[in-house]
């Protein structure tokens, strides 16, 4: 059908089929796959992280954290608040940020319950969502 219309056309003259394959079935040949158990060195060394379950639990956030900074992570309607003694935006960038904290800190949210982040390292990044109607990535927003 598709020849009869490119002919007709006049887009080819002639639509030439190859000689066709000989297809020959050939044993498939297992190979033994020997994998060499060596141990890499790993990149990231471990961390031992504490374990506080029930310790000293908080019975009140307010009062736990009354002379504690406040930051914004989010700013659109459900805003997610960091709460830290003190702390430190080493990096910033487009929609990430990275955030040194000396001590123990919380992310407070109004739908979801409080995250203890620990002391040190983190970095706060915008959530990118793919909408198959635009066609791109957009940041996802809680």
């Amino acid at each position: 059908m598709i020849k009869k219309l490119l002919v007709f056309f006049g887009i080819i003259e002639e639509v030439r089929t190859p000689v066709q394959m000989q297809w020959k079935e050939r044993p498939v040949a297992e190979e033994k796959l020997q994998v060499a158990a060596q141990k890499k060195p790993e990149i990231i060394p471990p961390v031992q992280r504490r374990a506080v379950r029930n310790k000293n639990r908080i019975r009140n956030i307010d009062d736990h954290t009354e002379n504690y900074k406040e930051y914004c992570l989010e700013k659109t309607g459900n805003q997610h608040i960091l709460k830290a003694r003190n702390y430190k935006i080493t990096g910033k960038n487009d929609g990430t940020e990275v955030f040194f904290i000396p001590e123990d800190a919380f992310i407070i949210h109004q739908e979801h319950d409080i995250l203890c982040i620990e002391k040190g390292y983190f970095v706060k990044y915008i959530q990118q969502e793919y909408n198959p109607i635009t066609q791109l990535n957009e940041n996802a927003y809680d």
